[in-house]
């Protein structure tokens, strides 16, 4: 990404550690060919890679992200319900019930300084019987435990006065007030972003092959890429589904991750104001059940499924998992006109094994961080997790690395502007300082030119990331408009051939050929 103010070449690693690095993998029979040198690895870039990358950047040190995908964010990180949890859901004394409630604080703090969408709007669990009432109970307790303020239980009544469109069905209801809903695409940029403004560089398309360690296998060296070596004493293993495969290259078989997919509808925004707040049923053993809560961007959202499944890449929904979304999504919102909706997803949640989030940093090899596991309420959690993680690193690999505080380290950073929630004067204001925000690209969501162009500046370099920076394609013709204009900027600002331009980088080409000066798309 470009910014007003990059620092990254001024976190230099000491010549020491060059020198170190370079003799460890000559002895260890590795060849010498990477010229990149950090003192921090982070292998993922999901709203825990990012978060951890943003609370690294306040010191002086060089950090790098690698991820496999194209764009961020990529994974669970993009497939989820958009949901800060209020923290009543976990057990008390696990890691999780410990992060949640301090993660949704921080984010209620964060939002407006890294300027990303988050609407406060609180949260229902929903009782359907009366043996469900015990559960309200128990959830109710284990919340103040946790320290979540304002929890209370409501009658079914009180809550159809609040939200007039609830089931009859309803006999009681969880309140939680701090429960907030996010735009967790903005969130996972907003933390990368101004990690790189501090610095933090960024690698995607980047797979790792190996975690290199030393002769005697006791410390980290750094990692082997499809893109080459990257060298450094401390690898941070945040790579969610396929952590385990990371802790594993290091020897670590302390956990499995066992994938669980999502599976999701998105109805227009005409429908988005059915509810105001986050409606949950009654949680089970395979996870929090199927939900409906307004988006962030005023969409509805209904989702997820829990089914298990081997494939760590496979995100396909299925006829069964979405029909089991819309009958769990109408036993909660009765009225929910399922032919408004314009779009299907899943996601891959991280399960563990160990039943709870997998934090630690190994003794041997020296190190190795794992951040693992971090399913739901991962997302909620996150910044808390970075905060907690970045400080042990401090106390525990302080010989590694000298975490200095950075006085040049700047908080806050600003997104594209959302063009569609201006006024008519700070439209034109935009339009008169550069008229590509004149240009409508999308007219769904009333994306401009200037807004993709600002995209392509900060890193976008497909048509999914434009989308994700901008949301232009995720209306309700999902890119129909739009899509052969995108792909025209992008050529014009990356300077490369139309038919070069992917939706997700690799090999998915948007368009194969021309005919008679009209481009074909992928699978016409």
């Amino acid at each position: 990404m470009v910014h007003e103010r990059e620092r990254g070449a001024h976190k230099n690693v000491p010549f020491s550690l060059f020198n170190f690095l370079r003799n460890v993998i000559r002895t260890s029979g590795g060849v010498f060919v990477s010229t990149r040198y950090y003192d921090i690895i982070v292998i993922g870039g999901g709203i825990v890679g990012s978060t951890i990358a943003r609370e690294l950047s306040r010191y002086d040190v060089r950090v790098a992200v690698l991820d496999k995908a194209a764009e961020l964010p990529s994974g669970a990180s993009k497939a989820n319900s958009g949901m800060v949890h209020a923290g009543y859901d976990d057990k008390p004394g696990t890691v999780k019930a410990h992060f949640c409630p301090k993660g949704n604080e921080m984010y209620r703090n964060l939002y407006e300084e890294l300027d990303f969408t988050l609407n406060k709007v609180g949260s229902y669990v929903c009782a359907l019987a009366e043996n469900e009432i015990s559960h309200l109970n128990l959830l109710l307790e284990q919340g103040k435990k946790n320290g979540v303020p304002s929890l209370e239980i409501i009658s079914g009544d009180e809550l159809r006065s609040r939200e007039p469109n609830a089931s009859k069905d309803i006999i009681a209801a969880l309140w939680a007030p701090t429960g907030c809903i996010i735009n967790n695409f903005e969130a996972v940029l907003a933390f990368m972003d101004n990690a790189q403004q501090n610095g933090v560089e960024l690698f995607l398309e980047t797979e790792v092959s190996d975690v290199l360690l030393s002769q005697d296998k006791g410390q980290v060296v750094g990692i082997n890429t499809n893109k080459g070596l990257f060298l450094s004493p401390i690898v941070i293993n945040a790579a969610g589904v396929h952590s385990d495969e990371i802790a594993k290259k290091v020897g670590d078989e302390s956990f499995v991750i066992h994938p669980r997919r999502g599976d999701y509808f998105i109805t227009d925004k005409y429908v988005g104001n059915l509810v105001k707040s986050f409606f949950f049923p009654c949680p089970s053993q395979a996870g929090k059940g199927i939900t409906v809560a307004p988006t962030a961007d005023h969409n509805l959202l209904m989702g997820p499924t829990s089914i298990f499944q081997l494939d760590r890449d496979k995100t396909a929904t299925t006829r069964e998992g979405l029909e089991q979304v819309i009958e769990g999504a109408r036993r909660l919102i009765p009225s929910i006109p399922m032919n408004m909706a314009i779009t299907t997803f899943a996601g891959l949640r991280a399960d563990p094994d160990t039943g709870d989030f997998v934090i630690d940093i190994l003794k041997r090899p020296h190190g190795f961080v794992n951040v693992a596991g971090i399913k739901s309420p991962g997302f909620t959690s996150a910044p808390a997790i970075a905060q907690h993680i970045v400080e042990r690193m401090k106390d525990e690999l302080k010989d590694l690395v000298d975490f200095k505080p950075d006085k040049n380290f700047v908080p806050e950073r600003k997104h594209i502007p959302r063009f569609a929630y201006l006024s008519m004067e700070e439209r034109s204001a935009l339009a008169k300082k550069d008229p590509r925000y004149a240009q409508i690209v999308c007219r769904c969501e009333s994306v401009t030119e200037g807004q993709v162009v600002e995209a392509i500046r900060r890193g976008a370099r497909t048509v999914a990331a434009v989308k994700i920076w901008t949301r232009a394609g995720a209306g309700r013709c999902q890119g129909g408009f739009c899509g052969p204009r995108v792909i025209e900027i992008l050529s014009r600002e990356l300077n490369i051939p139309m038919e070069e331009v992917t939706r997700h980088g690799g090999h998915s080409r948007m368009l194969v050929g021309k005919t008679k000066g009209y481009w074909f798309r992928e699978g016409m």
